[in-house]
């Protein structure tokens, strides 16, 4: 592969299982703890905070839409019939995730 693993995956060229489980659940998982962390810090009113909750809501795009466009990347095609509901489940809740961390971020500093 001698292109960027972000185009490469943006395409749907890649394995469902490798975008879903490494870059979707771990890396999602990673970012969301450092969110986590700085909430915990009290950082919410923080520029800290809102690069990371600009950088989530970047990465949420690029991982729902390589998973939606790689679904069907599988030795089975009933993996890419459960990938594509359970993507937009995961855009709507990251969606209302985000956005009520927005509200909190605006009700701190306001």
């Amino acid at each position: 592969m001698s292109e960027n693993v972000a185009s490469y995956y943006w395409r749907g060229q890649g394995p469902l299982w490798k975008v879903y489980w490494l870059y979707g659940v771990l890396v999602s998982n990673v970012l969301a703890l450092i969110l986590l962390f700085l909430m915990q810090r009290g950082a919410v009113d923080s520029v800290w905070f809102q690069i990371v909750l600009l950088l989530l809501a970047a990465y949420t795009v690029w991982i729902v839409v390589s998973v939606w466009r790689c679904a069907f990347n599988v030795d089975k095609p009933i993996y890419g019939h459960m990938a594509r509901p359970l993507t937009v489940a995961w855009a709507i809740n990251a969606l209302l995730i985000l956005g009520f961390l927005e509200l909190q971020f605006l009700q701190s500093v306001g």
